[in-house]
């Protein structure tokens, strides 16, 4: 008895604050308390597929608020998702990303690094507006989300080039058009013909 009234009063008060950290509320208070309870009551692997869900069952026009909703239910209930939650709502609804980060940020605080990182994982589009809210929240962290991003982007760049030659890779750091083939190298090192060694 007692924990069904503590878990019905920690979900009322995500709600509330989720109500609270929403931009204008377009969805029903029934609606917001529903998706608190949902991911509340997920499994911890759940999570993050329960946030992408309540996102994407929702309007283009109310996702942002079910986005901020999902997030706050979902670090507040089960914080070790802080990285998974982000990056799935984020790549559910890459226009609220604003109202993402400024809602996991408020939740954690202490996480602000991993939320940054997440959310520049789960819209590497919009990396730099993400280290801009994130600055505008914390602008003493300014530096370190600036070069999460960076890491992030440099993460991104390794794998993409994974399967590339060391040639490829140096044309896409350089810019260089791929229509400018590369000039093969013996193996002294040498570019262009042959060395006239065997």
């Amino acid at each position: 008895m007692k924990t069904s009234i503590l878990k019905t009063v920690s979900i009322g008060a995500i709600a509330a604050s989720a109500a609270l950290l929403s931009p204008a509320v377009a969805l029903s208070p029934e609606a917001v308390t529903v998706i608190s309870k949902d991911i509340a009551s997920s499994k911890v692997v759940e999570v993050p597929a329960a946030v992408a869900k309540a996102i994407a069952s929702v309007s283009k026009e109310d996702r942002s608020v079910a986005a901020v909703t999902a997030v706050t239910a979902a670090i507040k209930t089960h914080p070790s998702t802080v990285a998974a939650t982000v990056t799935a709502a984020v790549k559910t609804a890459p226009e609220a990303v604003d109202a993402i980060v400024n809602a996991a940020l408020e939740v954690a605080p202490n996480s602000a690094l991993t939320i940054v990182s997440a959310a520049a994982e789960g819209a590497p589009e919009r990396a730099d507006q993400i280290a801009a809210v994130a600055s505008k929240k914390m602008p003493t962290r300014s530096a370190s989300f600036e070069r999460e991003v960076a890491s992030v982007r440099g993460r991104r760049l390794v794998s993409a080039g994974a399967g590339l030659t060391s040639a490829q890779i140096q044309q896409q750091a350089l810019n260089i058009p791929s229509s400018a083939a590369p000039l093969p190298v013996n193996s002294y090192g040498v570019s262009g013909g042959s060395s006239g060694r065997p």
